[in-house]
């Protein structure tokens, strides 16, 4: 067979200024870099202008409230190869919601002496302290109406706390809780200038609410824990919420969760939810949900809309999208687990597709039988046509940025999407029902490709620069870009291989992707080892099964060395790859030798892995230049 060829997001500053309709907060690093915002407009032509250290977004679908569809170009630019703090430097400013919180908070501490204490019972409640006559309780309806530290514990078995404070800072401290709601959310913050939701050391509290809800207005409430303000949860107690009606945990505005938290999540529909913005900086977080597992939904105001993950532990097995923003997705250093509709596993077979040799749906190709997507046209692709339910693992409208952390994303649809993916650091695994990362402009244009269609560059760009990168997919692509994509650094396995319209890789604008494709084969489980001609070598477990392998972020020109547990090894020469071109390698006992520009690969040895005597593909039409740079058709 052939082988053709530190956690930013804990200090919450503020920096610069936003042109937001309203801003709430900005979870900000320290910068002394170009800020990058994620903003899009409501036409096609861009009113953002860069003015001094940063680019400022269009506001004009703000102020009139019109969900804007256009990203800009100066965006475009910006978030292409951005970092993490960029990106976040140009969304809305968190510090104002954080400004309150203080380190006895994150720590679950308090000061019983001081505070109002709330004793739960049955179907009613007793208060008691300096701040009691803020407090009032009608059966099992506690609401409280004016500043301070209220500390909650014991059980309500069937009522609700409400916070209607306007402009008051209102912390509660849920210290050994249980509130159940039949008809509503268990806590309620209707009104507040700050609102701080502490789990006490050692706690261990639940919020149930009902199936349905007595308030079916408009601006009714829509989950267990709700809060129409912004709202910070910290701590380092446990905390379990079951969303019976409809999301667990959800904010009207910004929600950010600090400090050390246990949250287990369970919501018929999302999980935890951030209108304005989501921001997870530390914490254990387990969330089961029905719909989307983390997610933002801003559209009017092109600084929000954003998830932002820190130095957190997140589990998620979501019915739909693991992660949706309407904006953009940092990661820094979180380690993050999703299964989204069933993972991989769960993959809804396209007519025509059968999966890739050796890979999860995979049928050999031949009469009657399903065509692999190595061999797939893209005529036979229908997905893109159907309208149904399609879980991803991250989903991000503008831009997914990770720099450090450990991703692990099985989804049954595309694994990663985003129209600007920037990945610097950290492990990030992914096994997809469809395409494993998908660079696209998803429900947006980008200005200047207005007019473009599905086969062309559409401004999309896939950047990786570094960490450990590996791809699984069963339909589709491994790596597809509706428009470029840049791999320059980094340790990258894709399942499959290129050369082919549905194989590994697939780019419609420019490309660099340097490395070799082809055999050896691979099992789940598998040590993959990848060895330069210097000695050089790294590592990688295997989390698929495939005939075929592509290594990417190699150097041009230099000849590596592949080889796995169960496969054997194949030795060639990197070269430029593309959907239709590839660096060819041999199996053991021959060489797939470099074609010059243009010609095939020479023959390998007879005796390669599973019997297929081809030396691989060499340097094909559209070979790259010299500096690995081409521009494809696919």
């Amino acid at each position: 067979m052939n082988f053709s060829a530190k956690n930013p997001l804990i200090s919450m500053t503020g920096y610069g200024t936003v042109p937001a309709r309203r801003i709430h907060t900005r979870l900000l690093l320290p910068l002394a870099a170009v800020a990058l915002a994620a903003g899009c407009s409501v036409g096609s032509t861009s009113s953002a202008a860069s003015s001094g250290t940063g680019i400022e977004a269009d506001t004009s679908s703000s102020t009139s409230g019109t969900a804007w569809t256009t990203i800009t170009s100066e965006v475009a630019q910006a978030s292409t190869g951005a970092s993490a703090a960029e990106i976040l430097a140009a969304n809305a400013d968190t510090s104002a919601a954080t400004a309150t919180v203080t380190a006895d908070d994150d720590a679950g501490t308090y000061d019983a002496a001081s505070a109002t204490t709330i004793t739960l019972s049955g179907d009613s409640a007793s208060v008691d302290g300096d701040g009691a006559g803020g407090v009032s309780v009608d059966g099992g309806t506690i609401t409280i109406g004016a500043a301070g530290t209220y500390v909650l514990s014991g059980e309500l078995t069937d009522g609700q706390v409400v916070v209607n404070a306007d402009d008051a800072e209102v912390r509660l401290v849920l210290d050994g809780a249980s509130i159940t709601n039949a008809d509503g959310p268990a806590i309620d913050i209707q009104d507040a200038g700050s609102a701080v939701v502490v789990l006490a050391e050692g706690s261990e509290n639940t919020l149930t609410d009902g199936q349905t809800y007595t308030d079916t207005s408009a601006d009714a409430p829509t989950a267990a824990l709700f809060s129409s303000d912004t709202v910070v949860i910290t701590g380092t107690g446990a905390l379990t919420v079951t969303g019976n009606h409809n999301d667990a945990i959800s904010s009207k505005n910004g929600l950010i969760i600090q400090g050390a938290p246990t949250l287990t999540v369970d919501a018929v529909d999302d999980g935890i939810r951030g209108k304005d913005y989501l921001v997870i900086a530390g914490g254990t977080i387990t969330i089961t949900a029905g719909g989307d597992g983390l997610k933002s939904t801003e559209d009017d105001d092109e600084t929000m809309g954003f998830i932002a993950l820190g130095a957190a532990d997140i589990t998620i097995t979501s019915g739909d999208d693991g992660l949706s923003a309407t904006t953009d997705v940092t990661v820094d250093g979180t380690t993050l687990n999703v299964t989204a509709g069933g993972g991989q596993a769960n993959a809804t077979q396209e007519e025509g597709f059968g999966g890739a040799p050796g890979q999860p749906g995979g049928a050999a190709t031949g009469s009657g039988s399903a065509v692999g997507p190595e061999d797939a046209t893209d005529a036979e692709d229908e997905s893109s046509d159907d309208e149904s339910t399609k879980p991803k693992g991250v989903n991000a409208g503008v831009s997914y940025t990770q720099e450090e952390g450990t991703v692990t994303l099985d989804a049954a649809d595309e694994g990663l999407q985003g129209a600007f993916i920037n990945i610097s650091g950290g492990s990030l695994t992914i096994t997809a029902g469809d395409d494993g990362i998908n660079a696209t402009n998803g429900d947006y244009v980008i200005e200047g490709y207005e007019n473009v269609d599905s086969e062309s560059d559409d401004g999309a760009v896939l950047t990786i620069s570094g960490g450990q990168v590996q791809v699984s997919f069963t339909y589709s692509d491994g790596i597809d870009s509706n428009g470029s994509a840049y791999v320059t650094g980094g340790q990258v396995v894709v399942s499959g291989q290129a050369g082919t319209m549905d194989g590994a890789v697939d780019v419609n604008g420019e490309s660099q992707l340097i490395g070799v494709t082809g055999s050896p084969s691979v099992s789940a489980g598998d040590t993959i080892t990848v060895t330069g001609a210097d000695g050089t070598s790294w590592e990688m477990t295997s989390v698929f099964t495939s005939q075929y392998l592509t290594v990417l972020g190699l150097t041009e020109g230099e000849e590596y060395t592949v080889a796995t547990t169960s496969g054997g090894s194949a030795t060639g020469t990197a070269a430029a790859l593309s959907s239709g071109m590839g660096g060819g390698m041999g199996g053991q006992g021959g060489m797939g030798g470099q074609a010059p520009s243009g010609e095939v690969g020479g023959q390998g040895d007879p005796g390669a892995p599973s019997g297929n005597t081809n030396g691989g593909l060499g340097g094909g039409p559209g070979q790259a230049p010299a500096d690995g740079t081409q521009s494809t058709e696919s």
